[in-house]
């Protein structure tokens, strides 16, 4: 059961990443994906270092946010390149 319940899980977490993209992306507001790629670092490492005896909760909080901009991060990518291929074709 443990197991069902990652996995459902995982693929929720991935589809809420893959629709804030599309979402940020439809209203012009999905910033330099190298900003976002270097923030999935920044955000999991800055408070873990500071704050070593952070409550557990703000830490699963603080990597469940990381994680998502990771998601975003990787689709940026993807659209990017979905985007210069199609114009290099043309």
């Amino acid at each position: 059961m443990t197991k069902v319940v990652f996995m459902v899980t995982s693929v929720l977490f991935i589809v809420v990443g893959l629709m804030m993209t599309h979402y940020l992306k439809k209203k012009d507001l999905l910033p330099n994906r190298w900003l976002i790629g270097c923030s999935v670092f920044l955000i999991a490492l800055i408070p873990t270092l500071l704050f070593p005896t952070m409550p557990e909760m703000i830490k699963q909080a603080i990597f469940g946010i990381s994680g998502l901009l990771a998601v975003i991060f990787f689709e940026s990518s993807r659209l990017l390149a979905e985007q210069t291929k199609k114009g290099s074709s043309q």
